[in-house]
């Protein structure tokens, strides 16, 4: 599973998160790219990196800002198929991409890179 976040767009994906870590059973491996404008609107941050390090094997976490500090470990810049190839599982028949933010990020940033790196349509999921 992918997700692909903007701003208070990490809602939904928030609640897959915590549903599937809740359940030890539950063998789903998840990744996410939260894109945001600068560091301090990095909202639940704490409680994000938290289940990333609980769960390195299943949850994936990383950040693309528009504004980052000078010292920024993660992307800079618009999520863009480079960013796409290496933080999400590519394209398969097990693989579905779930997108929350803004319509332009939706449209511009995630399905046109997903459509060019070859995710099918019906695992594209827009919140």
């Amino acid at each position: 599973v992918g997700m692909l976040a903007g701003g208070t767009g990490i809602t939904p994906m928030l609640q897959i998160i915590k549903a599937v870590l809740r359940d030890p059973s539950d063998d789903t491996k998840m990744s996410l790219i939260f894109a945001n404008q600068t560091e301090n609107d990095i909202l639940v941050r704490d409680m994000l990196e938290s289940e990333a390090q609980k769960h390195p094997e299943r949850f994936k976490l990383h950040y693309t800002l528009d504004r980052p500090p000078t010292e920024w470990a993660y992307s800079e810049g618009f999520i863009d198929a480079d960013m796409i190839k290496a933080h999400m599982p590519p394209p398969s028949s097990e693989t579905v991409i779930f997108m929350c933010g803004p319509p332009p990020m939706i449209k511009f940033a995630c399905k046109a890179n997903l459509d060019t790196l070859g995710y099918p349509k019906d695992a594209q999921i827009e919140f």
